[in-house]
């Protein structure tokens, strides 16, 4: 029979691409990776599940085949597991949500702080990852839940809005365009910005904003790029450039300010995103419940979010 725990790891290879970084993940050893995989293989009469190629492990065909199996027999063992337990009254589990670094870095520690006060034996993985393989991750069911920056529309998938904030013009202390109450867009034209990469939704949000008022991307001065808010400010801290940022990651402290940019009114939207799957474990749906719901939403408002009305009933 096959055992949970060499599926599991299975499945973190297939995700991560190698074995290092499943070790990482799954808080083991290398060697007890490989280990598992061996003896996964050997219960398929020493078929090859992975191959190398480069630096990562690709499935082969039979390791293809067995994915969806793998993550149908894992989601199974946890429905009973998590069903079991509920009739203890303790509601367990875990759940992966995955996010983009724009999303995750600022505002998710709150929020899970909020659920794992309410549910403290349901273990949330984040996965940090672009939105385009985060989608992916989604549609193949390696995560659960998605909070991304842009709404999606895909039959079968269920997204809520949890509400919007201004993006805002970073710079350090000291800078020339701080001396001004007001500046107008064209005289971001050549200077340095910190940007996101080019297929984020961010980095699109700001290029749409800018050439609507008058500002071209050829007349745009990309001086880094990065998809972590985190840097973005460091880079500003540092002299690199001016960056975009979402109004609840403005720093604290006197050496980076606000740049007023007149008629720049760029908004960022937070949607919140899972399967409509029959038969979702538990932990799923509370996780998913808490961040669209009443706690979840006070604690965005204070973090400066505009909160859209509660759908109806």
């Amino acid at each position: 029979m096959l055992s949970t725990i060499h599926l599991r790891t299975f499945l973190a290879v297939v995700e991560s691409g190698n074995y290092s970084q499943a070790a990482e993940r799954l808080h083991m050893s290398q060697p007890a990776v490989s280990q598992h995989i061996q003896a996964l293989e050997q219960q398929f009469d020493h078929a090859r599940l992975f191959r190398r190629v480069g630096q990562q492990m690709l499935p082969t065909h039979a390791g293809e085949q067995l994915i969806d199996v793998a993550r149908e027999m894992l989601a199974l063992a946890q429905r009973a597991e998590e069903d079991i337990r509920a009739m203890r009254g303790q509601i367990s589990g875990r759940v992966v949500l995955g996010c983009t670094p724009t999303s995750g870095e600022h505002l998710l520690p709150t929020l899970l702080l909020g659920f794992r006060t309410r549910f403290p034996a349901i273990a949330v993985e984040v996965a940090l990852a672009p939105l385009e393989t985060l989608l992916e991750w989604l549609a193949s069911q390696a995560i659960h839940v998605l909070l991304a920056e842009e709404q999606q529309r895909k039959r079968g998938w269920e997204a809520q809005l949890l509400g919007n904030e201004a993006l805002v013009l970073l710079a350090p202390r000291g800078h020339a365009l701080l001396q001004q109450e007001q500046v107008v867009p064209g005289q971001l034209k050549g200077l340095p910005l910190v940007l996101p990469r080019r297929s984020a939704p961010l980095r699109r949000l700001i290029e749409d904003g800018l050439r609507r008022r008058g500002v071209g991307n050829a007349e745009i001065d990309i001086a880094m790029e990065t998809d972590s808010t985190g840097m973005m400010v460091e880079a500003v801290r540092s002299g690199v450039g001016l960056a975009f940022v979402p109004q609840s990651c403005v720093p604290r402290g006197r050496d980076t300010s606000v740049i007023n940019v007149a008629g720049l009114n760029l908004q960022l939207d937070w949607h919140l995103v899972r399967s409509r799957e029959r038969g979702a474990p538990r932990s799923v749906q509370e996780l998913f419940s808490f961040l669209a719901g009443k706690d979840s939403r006070r604690i965005l408002a204070k973090n400066g979010l505009k909160i859209p009305p509660e759908p109806p009933a």
